[in-house]
C-alpha cells in the first residue's frame, strides 16, 4: 500500500534530493579527469569509498554513536543495496573511459524506467503524470545524446548496466530499509562499498596506488562531495518521499552532469541537445508541482 506524506515531508525530501543530484552530477566529471590522469577506476573508487568511510566512522563516532548501532537483519540489507552500489559505479567508470562522460550520462538516465517498474511489485502506481514524466525525460535524452550518434558498443552495454543496478541500489533502499535512519544506512552501505572495492582492488592490482595531486584531488572531491554528502542526501530524500518520486528528479542530475562535461571536459552541446535539455527540465518541473494526494 502507498504510504501518505505531508506536503513539508514532500517538500524536505525534494530539497534533500536536488542537493542529492546536485552532489552526484559533479562526480562523473571529476572522475574523468582523473581518469585522464591515468588513475586506474578500480584504485578510484576504492580510495573514493574508503575515505567516505573514515570521514563517516570519525563523525558519527564523535558526534551520534547512537547513529551506528545496526541489527544483524539491517548489516544484511545493507551489504545488498552496497552490492548492487558498487556493480553500478565499476560499470560507469569503465565505461567512461571509452565513452564521453556525456553520453554515459545520458544512457544512465534510463534507470528510472527500470526501478518504476521494480517498484510496482511493491504497489507504486503508475500514473499518466508518472508517465509524462518519464516520456518527456525519455526524449530528452534521446536528444541529448543525438540520434545519429555512435557510441562505443562496450561504453553502451556497461551504461546499461550502470542503469539496471543503480535502480537496483536504490530500489533496495526502499524496499529494505526504509525503517533504518538514513544515516545509519549511509555509514553502512559506504562501509561495505569500501570493502567490496578494496577486495578486488587486491585480486585486481595488489599495491597501493601512486597518486599525482591532480589524482588525490579527485579522491577528496569524489570521496566527500560524491559520496558522503550525495548518499546521506538521496537516502534521506528517499525516506521522505520514496523512490518512486526520487527517480523522477533524476533528469536533473543527468542535465548537470551535462553540463558539467561541456564546461569542464571540453564535450560538444549542441542545438539538438539543447532541445533535449529543456525537455528535461520540463520533466524535472513537474515534480515541484503542489499536489493535495500522493502519485
Amino acid at each position: 500500500m502507498t504510504t501518505l506524506r505531508s506536503p513539508t515531508a514532500r517538500r524536505n525530501g525534494i530539497l534533500l534530493l536536488l542537493l542529492s543530484s546536485l552532489c552526484f552530477s559533479t562526480g562523473s566529471t571529476v572522475a574523468k579527469i582523473g581518469l585522464n590522469a591515468d588513475v586506474h577506476p578500480i584504485s578510484l573508487l576504492t580510495m573514493r569509498y574508503l575515505l567516505a568511510t573514515f570521514i563517516l566512522w570519525g563523525v558519527f563516532a564523535v558526534i551520534c554513536p547512537a547513529k551506528l548501532r545496526i541489527d544483524r537483519s539491517g548489516l544484511g540489507r545493507c551489504a545488498e543495496a552496497a552490492a548492487a552500489g558498487v556493480a553500478s559505479a565499476a560499470c560507469f567508470y569503465f565505461a567512461i573511459t571509452v565513452i564521453d562522460v556525456s553520453v554515459a550520462t545520458v544512457m544512465v538516465s534510463l534507470y528510472p524506467v527500470v526501478a518504476l517498474l521494480m517498484l510496482t511489485r511493491l504497489g507504486e502506481r503508475l500514473t499518466r503524470v508518472h508517465m509524462l514524466r518519464l516520456g518527456l525525460a525519455m526524449g530528452g535524452s534521446y536528444l541529448l545524446l543525438g540520434p545519429s550518434g555512435e557510441v562505443n558498443a562496450t561504453g553502451l552495454l556497461l551504461v546499461l548496466g550502470t542503469a539496471f543496478f543503480f535502480a537496483l541500489h536504490v530500489t533496495l533502499v526502499q524496499w529494505r530499509l526504509s525503517a533504518y535512519s538514513p544515516h545509519t544506512i549511509t555509514v553502512y552501505i559506504t562501509t561495505f562499498m569500501a570493502l567490496m572495492t578494496s577486495v578486488i582492488y587486491l585480486f585486481q592490482i595488489g599495491e597501493f596506488p601512486e597518486l599525482s595531486p591532480t589524482g588525490w584531488g579527485v579522491v577528496l572531491w569524489t570521496g566527500i562531495i560524491s559520496t558522503v554528502v550525495a548518499r546521506f542526501t538521496m537516502f534521506a530524500g528517499i525516506q521522505h518521499i520514496g523512490t518512486g518520486q526520487m527517480v523522477l528528479l533524476d533528469p536533473v542530475e543527468t542535465l548537470l552532469a551535462v553540463l558539467w562535461a561541456f564546461m569542464f571536459l571540453g564535450e560538444r552541446f549542441s542545438m539538438l541537445q539543447g532541445a533535449g535539455a529543456l525537455l528535461i527540465v520540463t520533466s524535472a518541473a513537474f515534480v515541484l508541482r503542489k499536489e493535495s494526494n500522493r502519485l
